[in-house]
């Protein structure tokens, strides 16, 4: 696949694989027709946040919500345009205090551009204390702790999802063999994906709403056919950084750029390769019978694994694989060797 041609006009700045564009989105004549495989955003949700770039242009992020609306339409037309026929849309936004229903209103405006909705995910940014968000229900209402993450498609027919790709081991075991082979099951469409650090002021460094690496990549991951990602509305990068972690070709569009930043977050998106950051209650329950295995096994005098404990063993260690967490360095993984069979 080859990288589309440059227009010497917008300026830019590539980094290993990925190509920022400091322009408007509503033009994205840098990237040929039905050339991106997936668009993952979170568009400006019109609350008068403060984006600004390196010399402090600020975006109007208070239009009148017919201008806002309108806005967003020219962007998703753009995006269809540039979208491949198997192509997947996850769209990100959610709802406040001020503006419920605003996220219903976005994504009909891509649905007029020509988008099929399929699907709404629920993205959970805290649950039982675990997670953060910005406390602001005070004694009015509860405090929103969960946003939208609505999946659409150029063409119904045609794309491809491969949910196990991000999925959980089974809480119940004897399911394995009777869904599939492995200890994987689709995670469903609620997604507990939390911030490593607060949004504070101290971890924003001048951007009022990114998002966590952990979304854009579960989407990418969940996509067998992606070879190319955009984000439309990039703001510090972190789709980029999930497509620098995975390999995977990212163009992104940001007028206001702080250039630095930008930057410096893709480059730790190269770090970044483990789900944990990703609710998985059955996982961890997985990992305390692997722990059990082990501790249960001294190979210096104990007798060789029941076969039960090897078919654990063996389902264990490729749910670890699966979820991209076989690797030399993960200590779990390199007890499980120590008890192969011989």
């Amino acid at each position: 696949m080859t990288l589309p041609e440059l227009n010497p006009q917008p300026s830019f700045m590539k980094i290993a694989e990925q190509t920022i564009y400091f322009s408007s989105s509503e033009n994205l004549e840098t990237i040929q027709e039905e050339f991106i495989d997936l668009i993952v955003t979170s568009p400006p949700y019109n609350r008068g946040k403060r984006y600004h770039s390196d010399s402090n242009q600020e975006y109007d992020d208070k239009k009148n919500e017919k201008e806002y609306l309108s806005f967003l339409k020219r962007v998703w037309k753009e995006c269809l345009r540039v979208a491949t026929d198997e192509a997947i849309f996850f769209l990100n936004i959610g709802d406040s205090a001020v503006d419920q229903g605003i996220s219903e209103k976005v994504v009909t405006t891509a649905v007029e551009a020509g988008w099929t909705r399929i699907q709404d995910i629920i993205w959970v940014k805290s649950i039982y204390g675990k997670g953060h968000y910005t406390p602001s229900g005070r004694n009015k209402r509860f405090n929103n702790v969960w946003e939208h993450i609505f999946l659409l498609v150029k063409n119904k027919k045609r794309y491809q999802l491969n949910p196990k790709a991000i999925g959980i081991p089974y809480a119940d075991k004897s399911n394995i063999g009777r869904y599939g082979e492995t200890d994987l099951r689709d995670p469903g469409n609620v997604w507990h994906i939390w911030y490593e650090k607060t949004t504070g002021n101290t971890i924003k460094k001048g951007h009022e709403a990114p998002f966590p690496i952990g979304v854009p990549y579960q989407c990418i991951k969940a996509v067998p056919t992606c070879r190319s990602v955009l984000d439309p509305f990039l703001g510090t990068g972190t789709t980029l950084a999930a497509a620098n972690a995975l390999n995977i070709k990212g163009f992104g569009y940001e007028l206001y750029p702080q250039k630095d930043l930008i930057k410096e977050t893709i480059l730790k998106g190269q770090d970044y390769s483990s789900p944990s950051t990703i609710l998985l209650p059955h996982y961890i329950q997985s990992i305390k019978t692997l722990l059990n295995i082990i501790s249960d096994t001294d190979t210096a005098i104990a007798p060789p694994l029941t076969k039960k404990k090897t078919l654990q063993y063996q389902i264990l260690l490729d749910t670890l694989e699966k979820l991209g967490l076989n690797s030399p360095s993960n200590s779990l993984t390199e007890d499980l060797k120590r008890l192969q069979l011989k």
